[in-house]
């Protein structure tokens, strides 16, 4: 079960802030520290099983004052069941003709005969 704790903890410099959120991840059962949005001085901590003394306790020794202001325990969000997308048929380009590219034009044979043209494929002898 997933339970969420906010923290009103003194943090007037950036060392006792990074001092804070260090000590409240160290804890057992804690899985995400935050700020919260609108009050920067508040941590917003969550954790599964987590014991709220033990951590509060152990900011206290870091820190000078620590609160605790809400412990409550979070709700799962149901999942939704996603349709399956259907698949759509892959569309093929058609042949494109490049004016670029070089062209290859094959000839025909010319009909070997006796008259005319030689059978020796050789011109030079």
């Amino acid at each position: 079960m997933k339970q969420k704790l906010v923290l009103k903890v003194d943090m007037y410099e950036e060392k006792s802030r990074s001092k804070a959120l260090k000590t409240a991840v160290s804890a057992e059962g804690v899985l995400s520290v935050a700020l919260d949005e609108k009050d920067k001085s508040k941590l917003v901590v969550i954790g599964e099983d987590m014991n709220a003394y033990e951590l509060v306790t152990s900011l206290r020794k870091k820190n000078t004052r620590v609160e605790m202001e809400t412990f409550e325990e979070v709700k799962s969000e149901k999942k939704e069941e996603k349709k399956p997308e259907e698949k759509k048929p892959v569309e093929q380009w058609p042949y494109v003709y490049h004016p670029n590219l070089p062209q290859h034009i094959v000839y025909p044979l010319p009909a070997v005969s006796n008259y005319g043209y030689n059978s020796d494929p050789c011109s030079i002898m």
